[in-house]
């Protein structure tokens, strides 16, 4: 089980297209910096749908972009994902047997 730590713009880099040629059905996907503007935009909302999705949430902070994530949350739009902090963010990379940055 894989936590994969996506960073980068899906814009600027191709990290997250890469990332999910390759994923596992158990692995899991976190969004930190730019790589959290992907969830606004619905190609990406579907992509991520059936995928075990957290966000970084001081990066949705930084970015303005709380309200709209909760409304996409609320919708369903992305599936489920959640908005984690710091310290949430060691755990799930405790939980999981490697952390890939990408």
């Amino acid at each position: 089980m894989i936590l994969h730590h996506i960073q980068a713009s899906v814009m600027s880099d191709d990290a997250l297209s890469t990332c999910l040629r390759y994923i596992h059905p158990k692995d899991s996907i976190l969004l930190s910096s730019d790589a959290v503007n992907c969830l606004l935009q619905p190609q990406w909302q579907q992509r991520l749908a059936n995928i075990a999705l957290f966000v970084l949430q001081d990066d949705v902070v930084a970015r303005g972009l709380s309200d709209r994530l909760m409304i996409i949350l609320a919708n369903k739009a992305a599936g489920d994902f959640d908005i984690i902090d710091y310290s949430q963010f060691v755990e799930q990379s405790l939980r999981h047997d490697k952390v890939i940055t990408w």
